[in-house]
């Protein structure tokens, strides 16, 4: 399928590919999500009983997206086949759950089977996220962001390529720009050390890590416009680090700190597990081009901490009364914050594309809203 190559977005039926299963095709089987929240919940995923969970979920979903059909009769004998719930949660909107449960919670993923295309700053980042009528779509995740982003991107940057289009969950995202690194395809394959062991770790091209990062203190980690640096593992920044540029992180990111050192988080940065900052971790102190964060686990930011930034996470934790943030805060969950978020007046939809974000994005259509018949469905996950 062609990818528009203008930086102003893409057009509904690319957008469907990039998160729907299409009917008849060739994809296989979804991989389990790599679910990051705690050594606990580490725990629960390699259990027995979390793999049959995700798998009912996942098989209920591959076969409502096959067949295309959200009838009353079909997803009661899809239930009873695949020992799930499905419940209508909004308009146009469904909830698998597991009947199955994980330490009593059930595996749940969304779905909708009407679509559209809408913009991703009207729909997100125009708001604070404390306004009493926001509400985040479940369909809207750091997985869904990132693959309809990145083929954007490769089409963008390696014009010879003709991008994967069927992303549908972050290891997806992952694996597919492995695949390109190992062939020599755009993506450079590198290990950790290729930017541990430099005086300045720099990504200078577009750099795949395979394995975890840790930048040491007093260090920087850039990553220069137009690049994206993907690890394959976490990130460690340590005391008087800055982190610039846009990164994927197929893990946790942890910036640690220690008595009066500073750091500084100032790019965006998609990642399957939590974000964890010490205090005196700034946020871009730049209105125009905030902080960008999206976690498919939990946020918390430690003290003595102001800037301009946006975050989408499961919950969201800043308690300290000297966290002062402007842009928006969207959580699944809970959002822990003891300050006002401040509105960000500045920022537009002019340079989304630089800074790793797609300017439209796939939802469920509504009746002020209204689409086409397309699936689309959130990866499974401890609800």
């Amino acid at each position: 399928m062609h990818i528009l190559k203008s930086k102003k977005g893409i057009g509904l039926p690319v957008v469907l590919a990039i998160v729907a299963f299409v009917l008849g095709t060739t994809a296989t089987f979804l991989s389990y999500v790599y679910f990051q929240s705690g050594l606990s919940d580490i725990q629960i995923e390699e259990s027995e009983n979390y793999a049959n969970a995700v798998s009912d979920v996942r098989g209920a979903l591959y076969l409502i997206a096959r067949d295309q059909s959200l009838d009353p009769a079909y997803l009661l004998s899809i239930e009873e086949l695949m020992n799930v719930d499905i419940e209508t949660y909004g308009e146009n909107l469904y909830t698998i759950s597991s009947r199955l449960l994980v330490n009593s919670r059930p595996v749940q993923s969304y779905l909708t089977g009407a679509v559209t295309s809408v913009n991703t700053y009207d729909t997100i980042f125009q708001y604070t996220g404390e306004e009493p009528t926001f509400t985040l779509s479940p369909l809207i995740t750091p997985s869904t962001l990132a693959a309809s982003y990145l083929p954007q991107y490769i089409d963008e940057n390696f014009p010879w390529i003709t991008p994967e289009t069927t992303f549908t969950d972050f290891q997806s995202v992952i694996s597919y720009i492995r695949s390109l690194a190992l062939q020599y395809a755009g993506f450079q394959y590198y290990l950790p050390s290729s930017l541990e062991t430099q005086w300045n770790p720099t990504a200078w091209w577009h750099w795949y890590i395979d394995g975890s990062v840790n930048i040491p203190k007093n260090k920087n980690l850039t990553v220069p416009d137009g690049r994206l640096l993907v690890i394959d593992g976490n990130l460690t920044l340590n005391e008087n680090s800055t982190l610039t540029g846009n990164v994927i992180v197929n893990g946790n990111v942890t910036i640690n700190g220690k008595g009066k050192s500073m750091q500084n988080l100032l790019g965006t940065v998609y990642l399957s597990g939590n974000l964890v900052t010490a205090n005196k971790t700034y946020l871009s102190q730049n209105p125009t081009r905030p902080t960008f964060v999206f976690a498919e686990g939990d946020i918390t930011l430690g003290n003595n901490n102001d800037g301009y930034g946006y975050f989408i996470a499961n919950n969201f934790t800043a308690q300290q009364g000297n966290i002062y943030l402007t842009g928006g805060v969207y959580t699944v969950y809970t959002s822990n914050i003891q300050n006002d978020i401040i509105e960000n007046t500045d920022f537009t939809t002019e340079h989304l594309f630089d800074y790793a974000i797609p300017e439209t994005i796939a939802v469920e259509a509504t009746s002020t809203e209204p689409g086409e018949t397309g699936f689309i469905f959130t990866t499974p996950k401890l609800s």
